[in-house]
């Protein structure tokens, strides 16, 4: 299994989920192109991570966290999302990998927020 590509899947998974609380796997397997089965084990990873997924009608990754911040301007929403994705980075990349990569990703915020993570991560393993 390619790490970057497991990784991006996470992160994408987790901004889907913030974006569109209660997406179905087979959603979310069409957007990222992989099986169910594959979705399905990317959120028990995210679960054994510690993010609060849940399996069930849809799969609400984060439900209970949106449905909290529907209030808080879209700049915090943003904000926590990509302390979220950098918390994925952190817990899944060796630690000066991880390092590298967020320090790239700070430069681009708050501009584009959800997406510099991804545009480090995708600098920082190929080059």
């Amino acid at each position: 299994m390619n790490r970057a590509a497991r990784l991006h899947r996470l992160l994408v998974i987790l901004s889907m989920a913030t974006a569109r609380p209660g997406i179905r796997a087979v959603d979310l397997a069409k957007t990222l192109k992989v099986s169910t089965r594959t979705v399905f084990r990317d959120l028990a990873e995210l679960q054994r991570l510690g993010f609060p997924v849940t399996f069930g009608n849809g799969y609400p990754a984060q439900q209970e966290l949106f449905r909290r911040r529907r209030r808080q301007e879209m700049s915090q929403i943003m904000a926590d999302l990509v302390d979220q994705q950098l918390d994925v980075v952190r817990r899944k990349l060796p630690p000066e990998e991880a390092e590298r990569v967020v320090a790239e990703a700070v430069q681009y915020l708050p501009m584009e927020a959800a997406e510099a993570v991804t545009r480090a991560l995708a600098k920082a393993v190929h080059g």
